[in-house]
């Protein structure tokens, strides 16, 4: 029985030297300037596209309250600037985006309505910096990687319920004066027509400020709009406008936040780290696609943590690496991080230079703005692919989609991810059990098969991973059948996990019990390493891993009609070594191969080390209790199955068995290309070396007889 324990021998262990090696900070202080021009320009170019969006997300992360656009404009510069000095993708553009922004705006409203707008927004700058340092913990523990197994339909289903919610919220905003919204839209509209390469979102902007600014004072239908509540058409006295910008940054603080506040803002924070997590690795994806670079996951984390925790403390919210702003400063000529830099810093001087021209943008403009930006952020191709894809991946991708709209982006991330899994772990169960398999067997020839069905040796194909989902019909299908030898051919077996290898071994200790035996064919290093950490390969033996099918049909009738020698014929009286000493793995492997080779049962000794330590170094050869069994098959040696016997004086300390035990008995096997011996040979010695008598015996002798007197008693 596995305990839970165990689980600690399946993983190795981290070298701590080389750990933190990606994250080299002097690195960060090295500066490429022969792109100097592309990079100012694409900072340029990427900043206009990105401060109408900063100032939107702003006063849409406060609820539509214009003091929110000094959050936006913050939250650009010192996400953008810091981002890209400490991340790992040289050309992203980092600011405020959509799916953040929904996010916060769900903080500022639970929290404002208890309190005035100081808490909310303090409440908001808390779930920023939370995410920003769980973030940077993320990019140390290399979770870099992790991100990419969310699945494609939870991304795209909470991305177009973000997309609904942005456009949903910015109704009111647009309907207070949509005239000025509509001259936005049309805008950006005909820009879009005319080139994709121009700012459309920037020229919207323009085009909406300039028609309020200049028309506004003359035509008053400017000034009606639709009040939604009362359904009728009403007239403002004036514009709403973002208003006041201040010329200058703040100091740095911590946000100001009641106990209810950190209540909101935790499980915020997370959401958003997740979130940020999520975007900025597909933008990153998106930028190795386009410039054929490969991004450091890692390192961009800890980036865009930096800079959503500077940006918190300055009164900024978080932002995200975002694709369309980074595509246009890679088309622009931005190639190194200055370009994120240089980007951030545009933003820095429209704060200090032109705050008050952004202060006059009507709030209308900006509602169209994010009106489509949200449009264009929906995407359609999956909803026009539903009846292509699976069923499984439509449900998912709808469920994230409604659960966004109408509930909250935490619950669709945690639903959308949870129902993935059950249907993932729905469709992997079906592991593909195949009994007698024609295609496999097909191969063997027809005496051979002959010869099995006569014995009553059956094979077994198992296709998939093994793991927890599969171990039902994994062990269903296995205990359909009773042949006296059981050959499960696992070669297509990606992987096994705790569930897969107790079944293995609940198989094998069946069969067992009814005097019958399992021999497991093809199986691959990393899947056997699952089994050798568990100890399930010293129960099964360590005879019973043939490297394909037909050495192990061919293992299995050697089982069933011939009557094997004893363990003692295959010991040879000079490679026996009684109380040796060694100060290494290494230098012990040495001596005993020298000593083969001058006594001509090895040819090549320095092939047959290199294939030992392979083997040693794929599959560890400790069987615990002290006993290792080395052992290598090459063309180095003859094919005669030959064990070399070795008795250490004292334990060395690099050769420890896994069961926390100094290594003192070893058995070096060296078999050439005799795999039945081999075989063979291996399932004796783990019966001699499971007896604790037979053990006792070999570290009691004092001659070499004693020595082959205790293998001499071991048969089948």
């Amino acid at each position: 029985m596995i305990k839970p324990s165990d689980i600690y021998r399946l993983y190795p262990k981290i070298d701590t030297s080389e750990y933190f090696r990606e994250f080299r900070f002097r690195e960060y202080l090295r500066f490429d300037l022969s792109k100097l021009g592309g990079d100012l320009w694409g900072g340029l170019t990427s900043a206009v596209v990105a401060l109408p969006l900063a100032l939107g997300f702003g006063i849409l992360a406060t609820n539509g309250d214009p003091r929110g656009a000094v959050a936006g404009l913050y939250g650009a510069i010192f996400t953008g600037i810091l981002a890209s000095l400490f991340g790992g993708t040289p050309q992203q553009i980092t600011g405020p985006t959509g799916g953040m922004t929904v996010v916060l705006t769900q903080v500022f409203v639970e929290v404002s309505r208890t309190a005035g707008y100081q808490q909310a927004l303090g409440a908001l700058l808390l779930a920023c910096l939370i995410a920003g340092l769980i973030q940077i913990a993320f990019g140390l523990f290399k979770l870099g990687r992790l991100v990419s197994y969310v699945p494609l339909p939870v991304i795209t289903g909470f991305t177009n319920g973000i997309a609904i919610l942005i456009f949903w919220q910015q109704l009111g905003a647009f309907s207070a004066a949509p005239l000025v919204g509509l001259a936005t839209v049309a805008a950006i509209v005909a820009a879009s027509a005319l080139g994709k390469s121009l700012p459309k979102l920037f020229i919207g902007l323009v085009v909406g400020t300039l028609a309020a600014a200049l028309i506004g004072s003359r035509w008053d239908a400017l000034l009606y709009g639709l009040d939604w509540k009362s359904l009728a058409i009403v007239k403002h006295d004036a514009l709403k406008l973002v208003g006041t910008i201040p010329g200058s940054l703040q100091a740095p603080q911590w946000p100001r936040a009641s106990w209810e506040a950190w209540h909101r803002a935790i499980p915020a924070g997370f959401t958003i780290a997740i979130l940020g997590c999520l975007e900025t690795m597909l933008s990153s994806v998106v930028v190795d696609s386009a410039t054929n670079t490969e991004h450091n996951s890692n390192r961009e984390l800890v980036g865009q943590g930096i800079g959503n925790t500077a940006a918190a403390l300055f009164g900024g919210i978080a932002g995200t690496g975002a694709i369309v702003r980074t595509m246009i400063n890679i088309r622009s000529g931005g190639v190194t991080r200055l370009s994120g830099v240089f980007c951030g810093l545009v933003l820095l001087a429209a704060v200090l230079f032109l705050g008050r021209l952004a202060g006059a943008i009507p709030l209308a403009a900006l509602s169209g703005v994010l009106m489509m930006a949200a449009w264009g952020m929906f995407e359609w191709e999956p909803l026009r692919m539903m009846g292509r894809v699976p069923a499984s991946d439509t449900l998912v991708m709808l469920t994230t989609m409604l659960v966004t709209v109408f509930s909250d982006l935490i619950s669709a991330v945690l639903i959308g991810m949870v129902l993935a899994a059950v249907l993932f772990v729905h469709r992997m169960s079906r592991l593909g059990m195949l009994a007698e398999p024609e295609h496999e067997l097909a191969k063997l020839p027809e005496p051979v098969r002959e010869l099995m069905r006569k014995h009553r040796i059956s094979v077994c194909s198992v296709e998939g991973p093994l793991f927890f989902g599969a171990v039902k019909t994994f062990s269903k299908e296995i205990t359909q059948s009773s042949p006296n030898i059981l050959i499960l051919d696992m070669k297509g077996v990606p992987v096994i996990d705790l569930s897969g290898a107790q079944a293995i071994g609940n198989v094998v200790s069946r069969m067992k019990a009814r005097g019958k035996r399992v021999l497991i064919s093809g199986m691959r290093q990393e899947a056997r390493k699952v089994l050798h950490r568990m100890g399930i390969v010293q129960t099964i033996g360590a005879d019973s891993f043939p490297d394909d099918l037909a050495k192990a049909a061919d293992y299995a009738l050697s089982l069933a009609q011939d009557r094997p020698p004893s363990l003692a014929d295959y010991f040879k009286d000079d490679l026996v070594l009684l109380d040796a000493e060694a100060g290494s793995k290494k230098e012990l492997f040495e001596t005993v191969t020298g000593l083969a080779v001058d006594k001509g049962y090895v040819h090549d000794g320095r092939a047959f080390l290199e294939n030992l330590w392979k083997r040693e170094q794929d599959s560890p050869t400790s069987l615990g209790h002290g006993v290792a069994i080395p052992h290598s098959r090459s063309g180095a040696a003859s094919d005669e199955v030959v064990v070399a016997f070795v008795r250490l004086r004292r334990p060395i300390p690099d050769y420890i068995g896994i069961d926390g035990k100094p290594v003192e008995l070893v058995l070096m096997i060296s078999a050439g290309d005799n795999v039945q011996g081999y075989l063979r040979v291996l399932k004796l010695i783990t019966m001699a070396v499971g007896r604790e008598e037979d053990r006792r015996r070999l570290l009691e002798a004092e001659t070499v007889g004693q020595v082959l007197e205790v293998f001499g008693s071991v048969k089948e």
